[in-house]
């Protein structure tokens, strides 16, 4: 009889062992469910419970922390969280992302602002943490470009373009910076490179003109003018179609033979 009461005591702490476990693997996912019914306080409560108890789900917890502190309007709270996700585990992507998204946001708003400064060092941050992003390296493109530091804004744009060939965004504004570079067959292939993706871009057609336009190529330079022209009075741009308009005509009068007025 002892034996048998030895026994059943054992196999019942081995059960609460076993019940305590679950109940401590259990916190995730009473968290969620907590969050999936907007209660963010007590599901915040058990995701810290979780990273206390179970150190494996630590980069998880911790980011659905900074997911919520973000809802609740505690953005630097949630910043703080996604970065001990990335200390819990460093190949957590969502923590990356959240971070990268955070600073091109912020980055973003600084260049519209004109605090370029502000804005190279937001938006480097977010290329640290999404190198793969072909926006983050678009956005930083713009903010060095904008800082008339060009060399480095065609680097962004060409990591952008190498993370995401499909980028059409990307792609223009690689174009354009070859342009400005006066690196002309650069530009000329990003800009084709636009068109195989999207005939209807108006600024790869007007890319296009100027890149033909520089190397000599008159006739095919007035065709993607012309072409840029029209794209943007469809598209109810006249203000661009009209800038496409002068650009051409100071490109390729001398190409063409010179104006109404010199030929007579």
């Amino acid at each position: 009889m002892k034996k048998y009461a030895y026994l059943l005591l054992s196999s019942l702490s081995a059960g609460l062992w076993l019940a305590l476990f679950a109940w401590a693997e259990d916190y995730m996912a009473k968290g969620r469910d907590l969050e999936s019914r907007t209660l963010y306080g007590p599901a915040i409560a058990e995701y810290q419970r979780a990273i206390k108890e179970t150190p494996e789900h630590a980069a998880e917890a911790h980011y659905r922390i900074g997911v919520l502190s973000n809802q609740l309007g505690n953005t630097e709270g949630g910043m703080q969280e996604f970065r001990a996700a990335l200390q819990a585990d460093p190949n957590y992507a969502e923590a990356r992302k959240a971070l990268a998204a955070y600073y091109v946001n912020r980055g973003t708003n600084a260049r519209q602002q004109q605090r370029l400064s502000e804005a190279i060092q937001d938006l480097q941050e977010a290329v640290k943490f999404a190198p793969g992003s072909s926006t983050t390296h678009v956005e930083l493109g713009q903010a060095y470009e904008e800082s008339g530091r060009l060399a480095e804004a065609v680097q962004e744009y060409q990591a952008a373009v190498t993370a995401d060939p499909k980028d059409l965004t990307a792609q223009v504004h690689l174009g354009q910076g070859y342009n400005a570079q006066k690196q002309y067959d650069q530009a000329t292939a990003a800009f084709k490179a636009v068109l195989e993706g999207n005939p209807n871009s108006a600024e790869a057609y007007a890319g296009l003109g100027v890149a033909y336009a520089h190397q000599g190529q008159a006739e095919e330079a007035k065709k993607a003018f012309d072409m840029a022209i029209r794209k943007y009075l469809v598209a109810g741009r006249r203000d661009l179609a009209m800038k496409v308009k002068q650009d051409a005509d100071v490109l390729l009068k001398p190409s063409l033979g010179g104006s109404e007025t010199e030929k007579r």
